[in-house]
């Protein structure tokens, strides 16, 4: 079964098509380290406009990878109010310190770089390697045992306030992916090659897990299991959120569209490591969103043209808004990377030269300032698209 995707602008649902459903909504939110603070932005935005009426969330269905995980597990907790979610969200990004996320003393950031550098040159004497990351995220697990009451999902699923939260994770040792759903007693199971869907309650394990960036953050034990990000191996976002029902999505990246025409790239030699480390990043966490939903749009053109395409079962039209920013983070993160603790810098530095480490900044940037800058982007993002957006939810307001 192909499902029809309608991407961006809203259109009229073809002839013969029922309406969407608006309790079977679901947000899904991409990966991208500091970069999430931009999704914070465009929920808050969604607030201004006003097409989320008071009251519990419209979006019983959420699905996150990475730092979209995070951003996803709040929202379960506190599904029971939106708008106070969202402020939960707000006072969590916008006073963000790196030293919450990782350790930045030299201590530290010493004892890591003198295990890389052991284990790079001595490790086939040795025979094993004791590095697991770069950075040493002990203080992330403090933060979100205090600030994301997981406790709490079970509670609003029970209430009716939330259907289905998923999240996925990698298993670092088979490289498979697993799907962790927390969801009510009838949430559908589903097989997918080189991946596991596991019903579960969901715990700060589990965030943890789905948003360890790779080398940067260290996996995580979790049963038999060390997991980590789960975008490595998350290449088709949206499948979660139709396989839970959703017949309307909410998708939110956190980089620029392609412009049409993009700026000439100044290519000074060889790539630093820090570019490779970006390129890799940024094909990692933002490119899979993005490229399911162009796919899905090529689908629904192709089964426009087919014999049945008005609608008829087995085909299932389904509504997709895609929100992305419209300036450069990778610009907004230069002109705040020098609030990068300077350990970090000084380790980033080891990668490449300033201009080079400027894109790995912007996933490492858990500093307020910056974050506070994308929020505010994303708010302006979606009052800058509000007539499209209105007609997007247009169902909602009018149920409401």
């Amino acid at each position: 079964m192909f499902d029809r995707v309608q991407t961006t602008r809203h259109i009229a649902r073809p002839t013969g098509v029922a309406p969407a459903d608006p309790s079977r909504t679901a947000l899904v939110l991409s990966g991208g380290g500091a970069r999430g603070a931009y999704q914070v932005g465009v929920l808050r935005g969604l607030v201004d406009i006003g097409v989320v009426p008071p009251g519990r969330s419209p979006f019983p269905i959420l699905v996150g990878a990475s730092a979209g995980a995070l951003n996803a597990g709040m929202l379960a907790a506190y599904s029971d109010s939106f708008e106070g979610a969202v402020q939960h969200m707000e006072e969590l990004w916008g006073g963000l310190r790196a030293d919450q996320v990782f350790r930045t003393d030299a201590m530290s950031i010493a004892s890591n770089g003198l295990l890389w550098a052991r284990d790079l040159s001595l490790g086939g004497m040795f025979g094993h390697t004791a590095s697991r990351s770069l950075l040493n995220t002990a203080p992330l697990r403090t933060l979100l045992s205090q600030r994301v009451p997981c406790s709490r999902i079970q509670g609003n699923i029970d209430s009716g306030a939330l259907d289905a939260l998923a999240m996925p994770a990698t298993d670092m040792y088979t490289a498979d992916g697993v799907l962790f759903v927390q969801g009510r007693a009838d949430t559908a199971s589903w097989e997918r090659s080189r991946w596991s869907i596991e019903h579960t309650e969901i715990t700060v394990d589990h965030l943890l897990a789905s948003s360890a960036i790779p080398v940067f953050f260290p996996p995580v034990h979790l049963g038999e299991r060390y997991l980590g990000d789960g975008s490595i191996r998350n290449t088709a976002p949206l499948s979660p959120a139709i396989r839970l029902g959703a017949e309307r999505i909410v998708a939110v990246g956190v980089r620029r569209s392609r412009l049409p025409h993009p700026p000439a790239v100044h290519r000074a030699g060889p790539p630093t490591l820090a570019q490779i480390a970006s390129s890799l990043l940024d094909a990692v966490m933002l490119d899979a969103v993005e490229t399911d939903v162009e796919h899905s749009t090529r689908v629904n053109d192709g089964v426009a043209r087919m014999p049945g395409g008005d609608g008829a079962a087995p085909l299932r039209w389904i509504d997709v808004l895609w929100l992305t920013p419209s300036a450069s983070i990778r610009e907004i993160a230069d002109r705040h990377k020098k609030a990068i603790p300077g350990m970090i810098s000084y380790l980033m530095r080891g990668l490449g030269n300033d201009g080079s480490t400027t894109e790995l900044a912007s996933y490492l940037l858990f500093q307020s300032a910056f974050c506070l800058e994308l929020m505010l982007l994303g708010r302006n993002d979606v009052q800058a698209r509000s007539d499209e957006v209105r007609r997007f939810f247009e169902p909602v307001m009018t149920r409401s």
